[in-house]
């Protein structure tokens, strides 16, 4: 089993495994922190199971990182996994749809980038939905044994724009002032959902179903660290953001079918290391299906970042 297959494979029998839970009170039992600082829940345990049965069971020549258990090293590693095992936990522990799988590989490094992923799966926990893309390759979606087309909405103006954004662990009132412009705008001729899972999010692009993905939380922070504190508070102790496991393989599989997806700045998020999720290597994101209205969501962020001090 080659290594893109195998992490295909990790993901299915991920979600076979989490399936039966999906929406049950015991699944909400608190159980700790994951490595990043985030709450980690009984479900989320389950999830780092598989894990660590498939790789020992399959012999795969991997290193991985995940979401639960941070690095993990075996032997003389030839590749690198990075994992969420349940991107979106909480829709995932009451049974709604917006919980994914999400695995990127990449060579082994232990210095290696969002830009070294070579193959990236994402796979809904709900429903049979697989996306998947390969670098230089091209992007696959497969729901139910059917192939799908990738679909990219041509929408720019912001009236019409349906798209999501990410609040957990995040303070929401700097959150709000921020995009408040954009949510009046859009909440009645376009769509506005609040979704705490990029992964899950930015492949609703990649399918048509949105328009644009923000999160912009840790320019926030980093525009004003007077902040800081509302963000540890809303952590629970800890600076939650977009974490690089979070859009490893979502990443590539929004940028391969033609997506523009940059921090909050308008900076590309190659560069993040992979294995990293302290507070400095936590990022931003502003993701669009098109130029024009990728250009227009950041000239919208900076000018509301200018003003936030003094509202």
């Amino acid at each position: 089993m080659d290594i893109n297959s195998a992490a295909v494979e990790l993901a299915y029998a991920i979600r076979r495994t989490l399936k039966p839970h999906l929406g049950l009170q015991s699944s909400k039992r608190l159980t700790g922190k994951a490595a990043s600082g985030d709450e980690a829940f009984a479900i989320d345990d389950i999830a780092e199971r598989v894990i660590a049965e498939f790789i020992r069971k399959h012999e795969l020549p991997v290193a991985y990182y995940s979401e639960g258990r941070g690095f993990v090293g075996f032997g003389r590693p030839q590749h690198l996994l990075v994992i969420d095992p349940i991107d979106g936990t909480r829709p995932a522990m009451v049974g709604l749809e917006g919980g994914v799988v999400s695995i990127a590989v990449a060579p082994y490094s232990t210095d290696a980038t969002l830009a070294d992923v070579t193959f990236g799966c994402v796979l809904e926990l709900k429903a049979d939905r697989l996306y998947t893309a390969t670098r230089d390759g091209a992007v696959n979606i497969r729901a139910d044994k059917v192939d799908l087309p990738v679909t990219l909405t041509t929408t720019a103006d912001l009236d019409k724009v349906s798209w999501s954004y990410e609040i957990a662990g995040r303070p929401i009132l700097p959150i709000t002032q921020v995009l408040a412009p954009l949510i009046d705008k859009s909440s009645l001729r376009g769509g506005v959902f609040v979704i705490s899972s990029t992964a899950y999010s930015l492949t609703r692009m990649v399918s048509g179903q949105f328009d644009a993905v923000i999160d912009v939380g840790n320019r926030i922070l980093r525009d004003h660290p007077n902040l800081r504190g509302e963000f540890v508070r809303a952590g629970l102790g800890t600076v939650i953001g977009l974490f690089p496991y979070d859009i490893a393989a979502a990443l590539l599989i929004a940028e391969t079918a033609g997506c523009h997806v940059t921090d909050a700045y308008g900076n590309s998020l190659g560069a993040t290391a992979l294995l990293d999720t302290s507070e400095e290597n936590v990022r931003s994101c502003v993701a669009g299906s098109n130029p024009a209205l990728h250009r227009k969501l950041l000239d919208l962020i900076d000018e509301r970042m200018s003003s936030l001090a003094c509202e």
